[in-house]
């Protein structure tokens, strides 16, 4: 049987329903031959296409594990390789390097050695299969995170493109920590609180996070990082609080404040708020 089907161990054609009727007429109409053979002939035959088999299916099943094994080391070069941040081409370079070392050390080896495949085209291949890998790993812990914060940091590659980098810092239920990168986005056009902000939602969206567990922020300090006008922190503060994000979508503080804290209404909450905005966030506000 092979993938629930009878196989022929002569010819290794597959029987399509599993039926005697369709196993016997497979086998007059295909190896008539063999009813002429004395009863001890086809018992011969029959454990010799039996060994045959096995010996073949050992010989595949060590090609398979042979195949596994240079594989992970493709992987674990391209690992190596995009932490230290090389060239997808250095890798042609190790294999280089290993053939070399083999044929002096393990020369009984070497064939296995020349079967790991380490050529540019792959180690690309490698490096986007272990990255969607993490991607899909911490899209899985995060749907677990009972409590995670977050850190930007915006700054000008060398096209003289915005790019945001987002950092994600979680524990779970059993206080296991996870730390990683989150995304890397690019701001194509302006990067003012709300466009850094809109661009965090859809990372959080994207990777399945919400606000409701957002217990802190970390910025590198920019004005549309933590500006008192419509600083991408202050709008996740109001957009925090389920009743407010619900009325005041991306709303800053100062317009919350003005148009709906009113003198009549509120008057002690506006005096207080009216305090905080007016302190300096650092010495920084006297420059």
């Amino acid at each position: 049987m092979h993938n629930s089907k009878p196989t022929c161990l002569i010819c290794k054609e597959k029987v399509s329903v599993v039926k005697e009727y369709n196993v016997r007429r497979h086998y007059e109409t295909k190896h008539s031959e063999y009813a002429k053979f004395s009863k001890e002939l086809k018992t011969r035959k029959l454990d010799s296409l039996k060994s045959e088999l096995r010996n073949q299916q050992r010989l595949l099943n060590s090609s398979i594990h042979s195949s596994s094994d240079t594989v992970k080391a493709s992987y674990s070069v391209a690992m190596i390789i995009s932490k230290r941040m090389k060239s997808f081409s250095d890798g042609e370079f190790v294999k280089e390097c290993l053939d070399a070392v083999v044929k002096d050390i393990l020369p009984d080896k070497t064939k296995k050695f020349s079967n790991i495949s380490l050529s540019r085209q792959t180690i690309c291949r490698r490096v986007n299969d272990i990255s969607n890998e993490i991607v899909v790993t911490l899209r899985d812990q995060i749907k677990y995170f009972k409590s995670y914060s977050l850190a930007f940091d915006e700054c000008t590659d060398i096209s003289d493109t915005s790019q945001l980098v987002v950092y994600i810092r979680g524990v779970t239920e059993s206080f296991q920590v996870k730390q990683e990168m989150l995304n890397l986005v690019s701001l194509k056009d302006t990067t003012k609180g709300e466009d850094i902000f809109q661009a965090v939602m859809k990372c959080l969206s994207d990777n399945g996070a919400n606000l409701e567990t957002l217990a802190g922020l970390t910025t590198d300090g920019a004005p549309a990082m933590i500006g008192r006008n419509k600083g991408v922190t202050e709008i996740i503060d109001l957009q925090c609080n389920s009743e407010l994000r619900l009325v005041y979508p991306t709303i800053s503080k100062i317009d919350f404040y003005n148009k709906y804290v009113t003198a009549e209404k509120y008057p002690n909450l506006r005096i207080f708020a009216q305090r905080v905005v007016s302190s300096f966030g650092s010495t920084y506000d006297f420059q």
